[in-house]
């Protein structure tokens, strides 16, 4: 072989050399992308489990009803598996690995309960995968050791709700004299450091009061709580412990003798008690369907939209944690869009570079703790009456007014960061 023809086989090889990299590291478009939706569809968490799901559904159809998610400039649609946890650690771990191993989703949505989603947090550490879990979490979860690194979880913690509940009763309600009841468990003692710690920085001495897990008569504590008549009491409990304590504190005349602030209020609590228990119960809520009167009119109508399609296909309006499943599956896909992969490393990677997105809450943006602030937080609400709903199951509480800023979320050096 001549001298030329050697220098130019040698220049071939290595522009072929340089090119491979490329050839190998552009993802292609899959011809599906696949979500394991799991949630508890059963067990404890059944009130709310299935008002998530349907949430998440709408978002994967409203994606697909657009083509589906892009990847890089083409569009792939999405498909979706359903598992019930069962509300079980130990069947959520199990299912989790189907969905992996048998199914191979490409990321997962779900869970109700905390306890569950600390648990598949672990998991992931051991078996990674883009996990987005849509319910508030366990504060714990968020510190920089616990977190996952393909962990994102769009709900917080009840850390914020206790947080931002005990700074809108000492700054806007302009009362001082108070009292927080909540449950021995997770839930509540995460909403309690939150409102101490709301308390400690407002110069506020409140009062404690906790029910040990299983209680199901509230009425020993509600009626200490009149004897000892604080301005206002909160009230921090979960599932049918929330309606049960709020229909307690109605057949105790705890909401005639105090002012009642419920931590964190859905539907599902809402239209579990009668009318004359909410009427006048201060909340906070992640979201809510009737935004009517607020005053971010895009917000509104955002919100409206939403519902609307929601109570078309479902017939009910979303719930708040409709809401955020919706959200969070929208993150989910988005991350898998940026990412044109699904190796959680780099789903990870994408949403933290481009941390921003849009919301019926606004625009949210990803701290360094996975979990995002938004331009609204939560919203403050107050029941109605009977008399005021213009739906007797559905139309529970007027929305006031909305908890805005970083200072809802723990702060990050708290965390480790």
């Amino acid at each position: 072989m001549s001298r030329f023809g050697k220098a130019f086989r040698n220049i071939l090889v290595f522009s072929v050399v340089l090119l491979l990299p490329l050839a190998v590291t552009a993802a292609e478009a899959p011809k599906e992308v696949k979500v394991g939706l799991m949630f508890g569809l059963t067990g404890a968490a059944s009130p709310v489990g299935p008002v998530q799901l349907d949430g998440a559904k709408l978002a994967i159809d409203e994606i697909n009803a657009e083509g589906g998610i892009d990847w890089g400039g083409k569009k792939v649609k999405v498909s979706y598996v359903v598992k019930d946890d069962e509300t079980k650690p130990d069947v959520a771990i199990r299912r989790f690995r189907e969905m992996i191993n048998n199914d191979k989703v490409d990321v997962v949505v779900g869970q109700t309960f905390a306890s569950i989603t600390g648990a598949l947090n672990k998991q992931v550490k051991k078996d990674p995968i883009a996990y987005f879990p849509v319910n508030v979490i366990a504060l714990d979860m968020f510190e920089k050791k616990e977190m996952a690194p393909s962990t994102f979880a769009v709900h917080g913690c009840a850390y914020s709700a206790g947080y931002a509940g005990a700074s809108y009763i000492v700054n806007k309600l302009g009362l001082k004299d108070i009292v927080f009841f909540g449950p021995a468990y997770a839930f509540g003692t995460d909403q309690w450091r939150g409102a101490k710690d709301a308390f400690a920085k407002f110069g506020i001495d409140a009062k404690y009061l906790e029910s040990p897990v299983g209680t199901s008569d509230f009425t020993s504590y509600l009626t200490k709580i009149i004897e000892m008549k604080p301005e206002i009491v909160m009230l921090a409990h979960w599932g049918t412990d929330a309606i049960n304590v709020l229909k307690q504190a109605n057949e105790t005349g705890l909401n005639k003798k105090t002012k009642i602030w419920f931590d964190w209020m859905t539907n599902v609590f809402g239209s579990g008690v009668p009318a004359e228990a909410l009427e006048g119960v201060y909340s906070l809520m992640s979201w809510y369907h009737d935004l009517s009167g607020f005053a971010d009119e895009e917000i509104v109508s955002q919100g409206a939209a939403f519902s609307a399609k929601f109570q078309k296909i479902y017939g009910y309006p979303p719930d708040p944690y409709s809401a955020m499943a919706y959200i969070g599956t929208k993150e989910a896909l988005r991350g898998l869009s940026l990412a044109r992969s699904n190796d959680p490393a780099a789903v990870a990677k994408a949403i933290m570079d481009n941390p921003t997105f849009d919301s019926m809450k606004g625009e949210g943006v990803w701290r360094a703790d996975h979990q995002p602030v938004f331009k609204y937080n939560a919203f403050v609400v107050v029941g109605k009456s009977a008399a005021e709903r213009k739906d007797p199951k559905w139309d529970l509480v007027k929305v006031i007014d909305a908890y805005t800023g970083e200072d809802y979320l723990p702060p990050l050096d708290m965390l480790g960061y």
